[in-house]
Formats: C-alpha cells, sequence, structure tokens
C-alpha cells in the first residue's frame, strides 16, 4: 500500500485501467469457454450414451453365446465413423475385450485404471468427464456382469473454434496491454525519478554509507537533496559508531564462559549469548527457571541467586539489575556451571574422610594393643606373640595404604608414559594363574583360566603395568565373590572384518555384584562395595588400574549387576 501511495496520480490512474482491462479479458476467455462447453456437450453426450447401451447391448449377447469377440472388434472399429466416437470394453478382471484404434492415444494405462476405479464407486459416469490433457470427453458404465464400457469423443470441432475466438481476443488485448503498459511505464519513470532516488539514498545511509544526491535537481528537490546530504554524513557516522559498539558488546558476551541473559523493563528479551543457550538449552525446564528468576527480580528490583540442578550438571545464575536513569530498570542474569566445583568439593571432603578413617582404624589398634604390652598387662607370651602379629599386620595395612597413595599420586602427577615392550600374553596370563590360584584356593573359590587353543598374537605393552591390572581385577574378585565362588581370568582375540584387532582381557565372576549407582563411583579413590569398610582393601585398587590403562590410553569396561557377578575387561591393540 504505501508504494502504491508513493506513485505518481497520473501512474495510479493508469495501472487502475490495465488492471480493469486484464479482468475484463480473464472473464470473457472464461465465458467463451463455458458457452463452447455448453454448445457441443449436449450432442456428445447424446452420442456417447447411445454408444454405451450398443456396447452393453454387445456384451450381454456375447454372455450368451449370440455374438464373437472378432464381430464386437470390428463393431467398435467400423469403416466409416463420422461421429469420432471411441470405445474401450473390459471384462471383470479388467483385461481388454475389445477397443478402438482410434482411442489408443486416449485410453492411456493410467486414465484407464482412473476411470475403472470410479466406475467400482460410481457404477455409471453419467455426467460426461472432460479429459484435459488429451482433448476428449468421456463417459462410462459398469454393466450388472462387471464388465467395464468406456466411450469417448474427441473436442477437436469446438476446441478449434474456441481457440479461434481466444485468438481474436489475445490479438486486441495484448497489444493494447503493451502500449498502455510502456506509456505508463515513461510516465512513472519521469515523474517518479527524483523520488526513487531519495528513497535510495535513505536505505543507503539506513547500512551505514555516507551518500551524497546531486543538488542540481530541478525546484524545491535541489533544496531537498542539499538538506539530506548534510544529514546524511551526521547519521552515517552515527550509525557506524553504533555499529562497532554493538560489534565489540557481542563478541564480548560471546567470548565468556558464563551465559548472559538480560531483559528489559517490560520483561521482553535483551540480549543473550550462545554460552546462556548451551548451559541452559532453549525452552528447557531450567531456561524457564532462569527466566522465571528475572521475572521475580523485575517485580522487587531485587538481586537474586539461583540453583539450578539440570540432570547431573548444577548451574548457578546470579541475578543483578540493570543500570538505569529510570524508576524501573531491566535484569540481567549470569550463568555459571559449577557442578565441577561441586564435585573437586566432595572429592576433597570424602578425600579427606576416607584417609582419616583409613589411618585411624589400624593406628587405633595399634595404639590399643601397644599399650597393653607396654603396662604390662599382657603376660601370656602366646598371648603377647599374637598381639605382636595383630601390629605387624596393622603396620603393613598402613604401609600398603601409603605406598598406594603414593603410587595413584605418581600416576596422576607424571604425564610421561610407560616404556612399552612386546609381550607375549599367553605366557603372561599362565604365570598369573599359577601365582593367583594357590590364594583363591585357600578362600575356597576356584579360579579358572580362559584361553584359546591357540597363542594369542604379540602386543605392544608395558608387561608390568599389565600384569598389575590383571591382578588387581583378580583381587577385587576374590574380595567380593563368596566361598564357593567361580572367578574366571582369560583373554580373546577381537577380531574386525576378518583381521585380528586387539586382545580383550577380561576377568569375571559370579559374586556380590554391582549396583547401576555404585557402577559410576567404582574407580574413585576409597570408594568400596562393602560401605562399612570392613573388608581389607584401602578401596584405591581400582583407581590405580584405571590410572595405568588411561596412560594406555585404554578403556576398561565394567559389566555387572546386583547378585549375578561382575566383569572388568579391556582392549589392548595388536600392532
Amino acid at each position: 500500500m504505501r508504494k502504491w501511495r508513493e506513485l505518481p496520480l497520473l501512474t495510479q490512474f493508469g495501472l487502475m485501467i490495465v488492471l480493469l482491462l486484464i479482468i475484463s479479458a480473464a472473464a470473457l476467455w472464461r465465458i467463451s469457454g463455458q458457452l463452447s462447453d455448453r454448445t457441443f456437450t449436449g450432442t456428445d453426450q447424446a452420442e456417447l450414451s447411445r454408444a454405451v447401451e450398443t456396447a452393453e447391448d454387445w456384451l450381454n449377447r456375447l454372455d450368451r453365446g449370440q455374438a464373437d469377440r472378432e464381430a464386437l472388434q470390428q463393431w467398435v472399429n467400423p469403416e466409416l465413423n463420422p461421429s469420432q466416437v471411441f470405445l474401450m470394453l473390459l471384462d471383470p478382471d479388467r483385461r481388454a475385450i475389445a477397443f478402438s484404434d482410434n482411442g489408443v492415444a486416449y485410453f492411456g494405462h493410467e486414465r484407464v485404471h482412473r476411470l475403472t476405479n470410479r466406475l467400482d464407486r460410481e457404477g455409471e459416469i453419467g455426467l460426461t468427464e472432460r479429459e484435459t490433457g488429451t482433448w476428449a470427453i468421456v463417459s462410462g458404465k459398469k454393466t450388472s456382469a462387471g464388465y467395464y464400457i468406456l466411450a469417448g469423443k474427441p473436442t477437436r470441432e469446438y476446441r478449434s473454434a474456441l481457440a479461434r475466438y481466444r485468438n481474436r481476443l489475445v490479438m486486441w488485448i495484448i497489444p493494447g496491454l503493451l502500449l498502455l503498459s510502456g506509456l505508463l511505464l515513461l510516465l512513472s519513470t519521469v515523474s517518479a525519478s527524483p523520488l526513487r532516488k531519495l528513497k535510495n539514498a535513505a536505505q543507503a545511509v539506513e547500512r551505514g554509507e555516507t551518500v551524497r544526491l546531486d543538488t542540481n535537481l530541478p525546484g524545491e528537490a535541489g533544496a531537498v537533496a542539499l538538506a539530506f546530504n548534510s544529514m546524511s554524513q551526521k547519521v552515517s557516522a552515527t550509525i557506524a559508531d553504533l555499529a562497532r559498539e554493538s560489534e565489540n558488546k557481542r563478541r564480548l558476551l560471546e567470548a565468556l564462559d558464563e551465559g548472559i541473559i538480560a531483559l528489559t523493563p517490560e520483561g521482553g528479551l535483551l540480549d543473550s549469548n550462545s554460552a546462556a543457550k548451551r548451559l541452559l538449552g532453549e525452552n528447557t525446564p531450567a531456561w524457564n527457571e532462569v527466566m522465571d528468576g528475572l521475572g521475580k527480580t523485575l517485580t522487587r528490583q531485587q538481586p537474586d541467586r539461583l540453583r539450578i540442578q539440570k540432570g547431573e550438571d548444577v548451574l548457578e545464575a546470579v541475578i543483578t539489575m540493570l543500570p538505569a536513569e529510570g524508576v524501573r530498570s531491566g535484569a540481567m542474569a549470569v550463568i555459571r556451571d559449577i557442578t565441577e566445583a561441586e564435585r573437586l568439593e566432595r572429592t576433597r571432603f570424602d578425600y579427606v574422610a576416607n584417609i582419616s578413617h583409613e589411618l585411624r582404624t589400624p593406628l587405633a589398634n595399634m595404639r590399643g594393643l601397644s599399650e597393653g604390652l607396654r603396662d604390662g598387662l599382657v603376660t601370656d607370651e602366646q598371648e603377647r606373640m599374637r598381639y605382636y602379629g595383630i601390629i605387624v599386620d596393622e603396620v603393613r595395612r598402613l604401609s600398603r595404604l601409603v605406598n598406594d597413595l603414593l603410587e595413584l599420586s605418581g600416576l596422576q602427577s607424571n604425564p610421561a608414559a610407560f616404556e612399552m615392550e612386546r609381550v607375549e600374553p599367553t605366557e603372561l596370563m599362565f604365570e598369573l594363574f599359577e601365582l593367583n590360584k594357590q590364594s583363591f584356593s585357600e578362600h575356597q573359590q576356584a579360579l579358572l583360566l580362559d584361553l584359546p587353543n591357540e597363542d594369542l598374537p604379540q602386543i605392544i605393552t608395558n608387561e608390568d603395568r599389565l600384569s598389575e591390572v590383571l591382578t588387581i581385577f583378580l583381587d577385587n574378585a576374590r574380595k567380593y565373590t563368596p566361598a564357593g565362588g567361580q572367578i574366571t581370568l582369560g583373554a580373546h582375540v577381537v577380531t574386525t572384518d576378518g583381521l585380528e584387532t586387539g586382545i580383550r582381557f577380561f576377568v569375571r565372576d559370579n559374586g556380590i555384584g554391582i549396583d547401576e549407582e555404585a557402577q559410576k563411583h567404582i574407580f574413585d579413590r576409597f570408594h568400596q562395595a562393602d560401605k562399612s569398610h570392613a573388608s581389607k582393601g584401602s578401596g584405591l585398587g581400582l583407581s590405580i588400574a584405571r590410572e595405568i590403562l588411561l596412560k594406555m590410553k585404554v578403556e576398561i569396561a565394567l559389566k555387572s549387576a546386583p547378585g549375578e557377578g561382575s566383569e572388568f575387561s579391556f582392549v589392548l591393540p595388536v600392532p
């Protein structure tokens, strides 16, 4: 509407005339087609109806054996066919019985299929169906015996008359429209030229460009151009400054790891960065919670702090008011991920608590026993030797704990990789089996060795560290498998597309198993399936195993369920 008003009055009037001419021509075009259809369709329909009735009579005679297909084919293909009617007769299985040669071009497979489907639904196509793609009209019927009759007739005659009429219409209308359009284009170009230049210049200024108009324009257009040039220079400078400030602000926001969401005083979204969308997700409960907090802050005009739980992640949103000179101001939320910070805090707390527990128990035992020996409370020599044995066991337990802590800290702090060498896995597995089977036998447990019949291929690894990891897995299985249980130490070849790509080492037991929640922390320091810490382990073995395999860039796989045992495994590549 605005562009229409910008056109000169003469151009608007001319365009209205052109529009009226086009509408009149379209109406004449449509009316001519309707009149032509009414003129010819009645006669054609009558001829088609007679052809359908005759065809039905022929099909009935064919069923009674009073006619044969050859005679029927000759009837649908007469030597003289002034009406130009063509037929296609189909049996109940839609197979052609007879058809007119001059109808082949009109009765294609797709059209016949569509028409017979319609006959199945309606039984008869009483009204003429116009096939514009083939320039023909078609009628049809499905007989009581299930035969399909399709009759058609070309529409060349009245189509030709209609085309001649419309050609004359086009010969008069189009030249007139072209002449009038050309005249209007010329008038519009001449009269709207100054206005068009001013509009283009304003659009250029909007894009931040500096534009100068020609001041030698006729009449008042020259004065307008002079004022526009002065304004353009000032506006362009202002837009450029604002664009630079906006870009700098956008880069600063996107560079932040913290998410930023700002609202206007009315509660509309003022700005946000990609970090906010990454941390919260768009249209998620976390996002909605922050938006609700911003809304409450806008209402109370007081800062706020939110702690948001998003799955396993913990987010913190600090909401403050935006500086403003008016009575009301907008609000801004700074969102940061504190999951790792809280995890480290919990880890530090658990670490100190676990070390305190692990050190306090043996120290308390040693202190009590030592004080009893010092004060002469134990006089029996055999009992005194038992006390000495307990003290030595507790000292060994403390020594193992300290050594495990030192080894774990060394693995985590030392970035150097292990010295690698070629290792025979089969020999290594037999040695581990022989070294450990007596210990399992003493605990009334069965240790089995699961290896393929042929020797395993060589691998490149650190043999001592590999033995240490498997030993840790065996010790863990022995602790959490009751007497009478079974532990399997094994290694199998992993193949990909028929090639040996790795060796999968595993330790499997049928012990107490590990629930899903405990599996999330099974490799943490001091984690034990026995929550009472009644077992003799320090809870550091699996942590050491994980750190060793991380150094080898290998992942540990764990499969376990309560009451069904556990399996720890990993795959080392074959060179």
